[in-house]
């Protein structure tokens, strides 16, 4: 049995696979109806830069500048850095794209620019020494300024007497000694360092969790790219999270601008430098974004939601499970009677009712105490009684929904299971009806009915939404329908996920629940696992 799950957990991953990339299509493909091309319009970057680098910045983080699935040159800080160069080297149209990309990458690219600087003539090495200034001015080197001669002085002495500061293990000791102890010095050679330190900082930004250290940290790296948010002493616990959330995401999008992609990591870079690629690696790192519907991180409103969904789904499985099989075991022994044919029309006249409706009738009739936060109603299940009378309507309302579906299939196979021999032998050695019933034919009569178990787990996570509208329960349903509201595509594709998910762990838990209720079955799932069917 254990290789056969194992298996079948095998064939989950193509099966996730496929979901993932509707997924991936869904949120990374749709979105490029927007944004018809790179934003390459130099006239717009030398009239309105913020409007440049905003679009740039949107067409980056739905990943369009990348190849769908493989990626034959990934591009690192090294490349970038030699297009700018060749871009001011020729002078054309593109030479302030050129310049906007060496200001942009910042200190990161410096030890691939300046050693190179002598090899380039005299022009060009003045061009690029001139495109340099903003980045001087961001890292506090006055010296800088003058002609293109004497820029080109500065950044070839500057090498000479920094080149040892812009190294991984010297911009480790530095950031590590920031975030203990803030002095000016620390502070300033930070600055002079710019976007080589971002690894750095945003690996501690990751890991630490007092405000003071978060603080210092943010502040440099928004200094060094200007963009993202900045913690302050007063800071909320919300305001961290959101900032470690940005900051991830912020990486996740640009870490390749600023660090080289060599051996291993290249290779790698042939998928994950792909929109796929940079999409699947985010969604199985839990960097899911922020929320556009409150800049809220993804992964940790997943976390809140989904227990208040899951409660919700799996008590209202239990109860029409617990409803349903005794109703149906009723029309077995008294079908074709008036018994049958009441329960029946009840059955009928439920699953004939919309969801939306039933809860508004069971509201009415029962009236409910609305819960006001997720975090009241997860944690109180265990401790609070009152929280627990208020969830057992919307259950009730959920497992209306798929009651008679299970009834009706459970009866008719109990019917089925009634006309077979061992059934008929149980009846000739003098077994009542009852107990031929309930002991010999129900068990055999339950496996129809756990395989499309199975199947109405979808169907129960779909009814969520509905219910929890309704009672105003906020859980991955509630927060979806919120969601559709601001077109909000991220939390959308992430529930597409992990609803996908769910519903094959739970057609995999029918198959083995099938196998321990049938030993016939349990047989034929051993001989799949081993190999032999």
């Amino acid at each position: 049995m254990l290789r056969y799950v194992l298996r079948r957990l095998l064939w989950v991953i193509p099966t996730l696979f496929v979901v993932s990339l509707v997924a991936f299509a869904l949120a990374t493909l749709l979105p490029a109806e927007a944004l018809t091309g790179a934003p390459t319009d130099v006239q717009q970057l030398v009239s309105s830069p913020a409007q440049f680098d905003l679009r740039l910045e949107a067409y980056r983080e739905a990943f369009l500048d990348l190849p769908l699935l493989f990626n034959v040159a990934p591009e690192d800080v090294r490349t970038r850095v030699e297009t700018a160069v060749h871009q001011l080297e020729l002078n054309g149209p593109d030479a302030p794209l050129g310049a906007h990309t060496l200001v942009t990458t910042g200190g990161a690219g410096l030890p691939y620019l300046l050693p190179r600087l002598d090899d380039l003539s005299p022009e060009a090495r003045g061009r690029v020494a001139l495109a340099l200034a903003p980045l001087a001015e961001r890292m506090g080197e006055t010296r800088a300024e003058g002609d293109a001669d004497s820029a080109a002085r500065f950044w070839a002495h500057f090498w000479d007497d920094r080149s040892l500061d812009f190294t991984r293990p010297s911009a480790e000791r530095q950031v590590s000694r920031m975030a203990t102890r803030e002095t000016d010095l620390r502070e300033q050679e930070l600055r002079r360092l710019d976007t080589y330190a971002l690894p750095e900082l945003v690996d501690g930004i990751r890991r630490l969790t007092e405000v003071d250290e978060l603080a210092r940290l943010t502040t440099l790296a928004r200094h060094a790219t200007g963009a993202g948010p900045v913690l302050n002493e007063t800071s909320s616990a919300a305001d961290v999270r959101r900032a470690k959330a940005w900051w991830r995401a912020f990486w996740h999008v640009h870490r390749a601008d600023y660090v080289p992609l060599d051996g291993f990591d290249r290779l790698i870079g042939s998928v994950g430098e792909t929109r796929y690629g940079r999409w699947i690696f985010g969604a199985a790192g839990g960097d899911l974004g922020l929320s556009a519907r409150d800049g809220e991180p993804i992964a940790d409103k997943l976390r809140e939601r989904a227990p208040v969904t899951l409660v919700l789904t799996f008590s209202a499985m239990v109860l029409a499970f617990a409803v349903a099989i005794p109703l149906a075991v009723i029309g077995a022994w008294m079908r074709g009677k008036r018994v049958d044919r009441v329960v029946a029309l009840v059955l009928f006249a439920l699953h004939a009712v919309p969801t939306f409706w039933g809860a508004e009738i069971l509201i009415r009739l029962f009236g409910f105490a609305r819960v006001t936060g997720a975090a009241d109603l997860t944690v109180a299940l265990d401790t609070n009684a009152d929280t627990v009378r208020r969830l057992w309507l919307p259950v009730v309302a959920l497992a209306i929904t798929v009651l008679a579906v299970l009834s009706r299939q459970q009866r008719a196979a109990l019917l089925d299971v009634l006309g077979q021999d061992f059934v008929r032998t149980a009846r000739a050695k003098g077994l009542s009806e009852g107990r031929t019933l309930v002991v010999h034919a129900l068990r055999a009569a339950l496996l129809p009915t756990v395989t499309l178990a199975g199947m109405q787990l979808p169907a129960l996570l779909g009814g969520a939404l509905v219910v929890e509208e309704v009672f105003a329960l906020p859980g991955l349903g509630w927060e979806t329908l919120r969601a559709v509201e601001v077109h909000d595509a991220r939390w959308l594709v992430a529930v597409v996920l992990l609803v996908a998910t769910l519903s094959t762990l739970g057609l995999l838990a029918s198959d083995v629940a099938y196998g321990l209720l049938d030993p016939r079955v349990r047989d034929a799932q051993r001989r799949i696992g081993e190999g032999r069917a």
